[in-house]
């Protein structure tokens, strides 16, 4: 959900005033209950990015105004002031305990290997999203989750590409306690604009319930049908893109990697283990071995080089 549409999550003022007979504690319970509840709301596919910067913010917001509200049944001499003042400072508390630690042990940790495999490679690290890589709609980034975010960005040249590297993670489920977080390793690049969109994709349960009712691309190959899903609008450039030796090649990789072409941009992903310490070189290699399997009946992936006369369908 953007910044600032944040569905209010307070009760009406009389009714947290307690004149229907709701006391201090109900209102406190609600807006803990509330506020869980926005930090890892369930994304609907045509949702914008739910961030966890956004999640995080909009907690700290409900503490700040639980504060202001619980100053104000003070000042006004309600007996339930105390309660609300109470968990507000309770929920403070929590978020900045739970923040500290999830920065300490989890998001430096990341950063400080991210960052060190980058300048290695010769690129140039960044923290968090600075090129607004979410706001792409790639197939990758609208899987459904709860909470998604592009924690660490570089960027850089690579054999004469200019290259950005993503380190993405989302989670699934709204349950604070499930460990059911997907991490990847994204590099983007520009491609000629000539080229349809095309989207190859790991087949999960959700687009494989798609399949009924809007089939996808099917190649010659059972074994990469069974693994991969395959979109665009292109179905002609679809296949002469993926022949037999990129298909081969594919398969060979890693459960998880894929790739999307997406206005005139080529996103390479591949899935990282949290204690990876050299997931930035392998997916750059991986990268690297995708261009050089891109079939020349399609042209170069170069788009200061004009494309061949490849006729669509």
């Amino acid at each position: 959900m953007p910044d600032g549409e944040a569905p209010s999550p307070f009760v009406d003022p009389d009714r947290a005033h307690g004149r229907d007979g709701i006391a201090g504690d109900a209102v406190i319970a609600r807006l803990l209950r509330r506020s869980m509840l926005l930090a890892r709301a369930p994304a609907r596919p045509q949702d914008a990015d739910v961030r966890a910067s956004t999640a995080n913010r909009t907690l700290w917001w409900i503490v700040g105004v639980m504060a202001v509200f619980g100053l104000l049944m003070l000042a006004g001499g309600d007996p339930g002031a105390r309660d609300v003042l109470g968990g507000a400072l309770a929920l403070g508390l929590t978020v900045g305990v739970l923040g500290w630690l999830s920065y300490r042990y989890r998001v430096e940790p990341r950063r400080e290997s991210f960052d060190a495999q980058a300048r290695e490679l010769g690129l140039r690290p960044e923290a968090g999203d600075p090129l607004g890589l979410l706001n792409v709609p790639f197939a990758l980034f609208r899987w459904a989750a709860s909470v998604r975010e592009i924690e660490n960005t570089a960027r850089g040249t690579r054999g004469g590409w200019d290259v950005i590297v993503a380190d993405y993670w989302f989670a699934r489920s709204s349950d604070p306690s499930s460990d059911d977080y997907e991490r990847y390793t994204c590099v983007l690049t520009p491609v000629t604009s000539a080229w349809a969109d095309l989207a190859v994709v790991p087949e999960r349960l959700a687009s494989r319930i798609r399949s009924w009712a809007v089939p996808d691309i099917l190649t010659e190959s059972d074994a990469f049908n069974r693994r991969f899903e395959v979109r665009s609008a292109d179905r002609r450039f679809a296949l002469a893109f993926l022949d037999q030796r990129l298909m081969e090649w594919l398969l060979a990789q890693p459960l998880g990697v894929g790739l999307e072409i997406l206005d005139g941009r080529l996103l390479t992903f591949r899935p990282r283990v949290t204690t990876s310490v050299d997931d930035v070189r392998r997916t750059l290699e991986a990268f690297d071995a995708l261009l050089e399997r891109i079939p020349r009946v399609v042209g170069s992936a170069n788009p200061s080089i004009p494309p061949p006369p490849f006729e669509r369908s």
